[in-house]
């Protein structure tokens, strides 16, 4: 254990030890060291993770006499969702989804076909 921590103090001690990490030299400008871990417009666009469809139901409710009072209520239309929650897919568990690859970028492949 010895002989290791005075390897590593040897090596603090040159000036370039900042420019090798893991055997692996660092750039010496840019960001390309964080590749993949940078958030950009183009990795952001894309949806991880779906949303599963959830149908908008539509509903008459006819005219009808309400309450003890009999109050007339006239007929209307009201929507709801089928399902109480939004429900996401797991990354390409949608059937016809390319991960990655965008809906736009999709439904153009199939128009040239």
């Amino acid at each position: 254990m010895k002989s290791i921590y005075d390897q590593h103090m040897v090596d603090v001690q040159k000036p370039d030890h900042r420019r090798v990490i893991g055997g692996q030299p660092l750039p010496q400008s840019g960001i390309d060291h964080y590749q993949g871990f940078v958030r950009e417009a183009a990795n952001e666009i894309d949806t991880v993770f779906p949303r599963l469809p959830n149908p908008t139901l539509v509903m008459y409710i006819f005219p009808h006499l309400s309450g003890s009072e009999r109050t007339p209520v006239p007929g209307y239309v009201t929507t709801f969702p089928f399902y109480e929650k939004v429900e996401y897919a797991l990354p390409g568990e949608v059937p016809g989804e390319v991960p990655g690859e965008s809906s736009a970028t999709a439904n153009h492949s199939k128009l040239d076909q």
